[in-house]
């Protein structure tokens, strides 16, 4: 059995200071980065055997030195399938962790095997934490998992609630409605008319979905004319 403290050295036994010199303003991290890109730290993490994965963060836990990659696989091992319950204990204590919006965005498609209702319910209390990256996961998790008919007038009606101002989780906000303008038109596009939203994430979802290819360019106009205009 492979422990934590040797999962951890092969992690970060090889860092590419090239790649790390690119990355590290990217994911803008409070810890420190190695370089180690995110393919290779997910497939790190799929290796820890589901019957070893307590263990192994168990040691995760005690690590004084965390890193960007560290935190980002123990995640990762967090979510592998199979056992929902350890999943929610191990991620109610990881993601406080979280330092980067790298984080929550790598880790939310990973947990695509969840009951998505009752994740939605377990980790509702994210949307009243103060850390931004908290209130960014709900929001990601939403993004990633649940644009479905069977969960969009749930999504509508939470993303209404999330608490706007800061830019992390205002971005992820604009990037969901963006989304929910693409694939649920007749849903999202009341939050347009209505002006739901700070004019930072308006303007931002209306930017992004006037981009996308997948817009028609009628409804690219629409949107146009509905941004707000700054004083």
């Amino acid at each position: 059995m492979k422990t934590y403290e040797q999962y951890r050295s092969e992690l970060l036994s090889d860092p590419d200071l090239k790649y790390n010199a690119f990355n590290n303003p990217i994911v803008n991290c409070e810890y420190k980065t190695y370089g180690v890109r995110t393919p290779v730290i997910k497939k790190l993490a799929n290796s820890v055997p589901l019957a070893e994965r307590d263990a192994v963060l168990d040691g995760f836990y005690s690590d004084a030195d965390l890193t960007y990659e560290t935190v980002l696989f123990a995640a990762c091992a967090a979510c592998k399938k199979g056992d929902y319950e350890k999943t929610h204990e191990h991620l109610r204590r990881i993601i406080p962790m979280f330092a980067s919006w790298a984080h929550v965005d790598v880790t939310a498609p990973c947990l695509k095997w969840v009951d998505k209702k009752r994740f939605l319910d377990d980790f509702r209390y994210l949307l009243d934490c103060d850390g931004q990256y908290e209130r960014r996961m709900y929001v990601i998790f939403m993004l990633s998992n649940c644009m479905t008919d069977e969960l969009i007038d749930f999504v509508v009606d939470t993303v209404k609630t999330v608490r706007l101002g800061e830019y992390y989780v205002d971005m992820a906000v604009a990037w969901l409605v963006c989304e929910g303008l693409i694939k649920h038109y007749e849903k999202f596009m009341p939050l347009i008319e209505n002006k739901t939203f700070s004019a930072f994430v308006h303007n931002k979802a209306i930017q992004k979905a006037r981009e996308s290819f997948r817009v028609s360019e009628e409804r690219k106009a629409l949107l146009a004319a509905l941004k707000i205009k700054h004083a």
